[in-house]
């Protein structure tokens, strides 16, 4: 049998500390998301819950853990225009992300392995058309929603209107330019 020398505590940490890099440790939060506000007002009351907001994405949970109600939140939208473009910027944002996700979701394959007797003989990928064909007409009805938030009816058509108006509005004045030289 062999004998072990033991070694000191304080020599195992040396050890360590010579072949590990110190990485250190960064807070789990900002200085920023700490908590809800110490004394709160309804201004620093309602940042927190933007903030929240644009980290879960739910109305509901963050107006939970602000320690308000959604009802709440629907009246300072109500009566502050301020918060409510922030609302709808914070919701926009997080609309962003999911779309992203749902995107990739969607236009990605999901591989499958196949076995046969016990073996992967192959793999099957899988698309998810679904998905696809949703968020085809969710953006569909998107551009609906902008084209009547903006007036336009036709989008690329309306351009090309507006360009043969520009034209015939150039040619009137040539025109009218023509006649003042003749004239």
């Amino acid at each position: 049998m062999t004998s072990r020398r033991k070694r000191s505590p304080e020599a195992g940490r040396i050890a360590a500390s010579a072949t590990l890099p110190v990485i250190p440790v960064a807070p789990l939060t900002s200085p920023g998301d700490a908590g809800p506000p110490n004394r709160p007002t309804r201004a620093r009351l309602q940042t927190y819950f933007l903030r929240r907001l644009a980290n879960s994405g739910s109305v509901a949970e963050a107006a939970a853990q602000v320690g308000t109600t959604p009802r709440t939140v629907r009246r300072w939208r109500a009566a502050n225009p301020a918060f409510a473009r922030r609302y709808e910027e914070a919701l926009a944002g997080r609309l962003e992300i999911l779309e992203d996700l749902a995107m990739r979701r969607a236009l990605g394959a999901d591989r499958r392995p196949v076995f046969h007797r016990g073996k992967q003989i192959a793999s099957v990928e899988r698309h998810n058309d679904a998905m696809l064909m949703r968020l085809l007409a969710r953006f569909d009805r998107l551009r609906e929603r902008q084209a009547l938030r903006t007036g336009a009816t036709g989008g690329w058509q309306d351009d090309v209107d507006d360009l043969a108006l520009l034209d015939a509005a150039g040619e009137q004045a040539r025109q009218e330019a023509l006649r003042e030289r003749e004239g």
